[in-house]
């Protein structure tokens, strides 16, 4: 099915996991945007509409859970809020409590992460 037309925007520090992200989702066909931090982020966000934040939890400047929350009070639309992690729990369930739809933990397969992109009901509403 692909992913082209989704707009996702990719929240991640570390530098070689945002790249690697971004390329897996742009030869899917996704239109990808990245940032490192918190205020990269919501500048992207306010900026650009997005169908998909792709997200770590283990940010510099700010919780994961904390920005997510702040993501879903500035998004006019649903926006589909996946994290993909290293941490455990609490974090795991703060972060579904925050509005994550979806929280996959580290080491993660790409394919459970596209399964879930390109799952019918997410190509509904994108």
């Amino acid at each position: 099915m692909g992913l082209r037309g989704v707009r996702i925007l990719v929240i991640e520090d570390a530098q070689d996991i945002r790249e690697v992200f971004t390329l897996l989702l742009r030869a899917e066909g996704a239109d990808v945007a990245s940032a490192a931090n918190r205020r990269d982020a919501t500048d992207l966000f306010a900026a650009q509409r997005f169908d998909v934040v792709l997200s770590d939890l283990g940010l510099p400047d700010i919780p994961g859970d904390v920005l997510i929350r702040e993501l879903r009070a500035r998004s006019a639309r649903a926006t589909r809020v996946v994290v993909v992690t290293g941490y455990g729990e609490p974090f795991l369930a703060r972060a579904r409590q925050a509005g994550a739809d979806v929280v996959f933990t580290k080491p993660v397969e790409w394919s459970r992460i596209l399964e879930y992109l390109e799952h019918p009901d997410f190509a509904a509403s994108a």
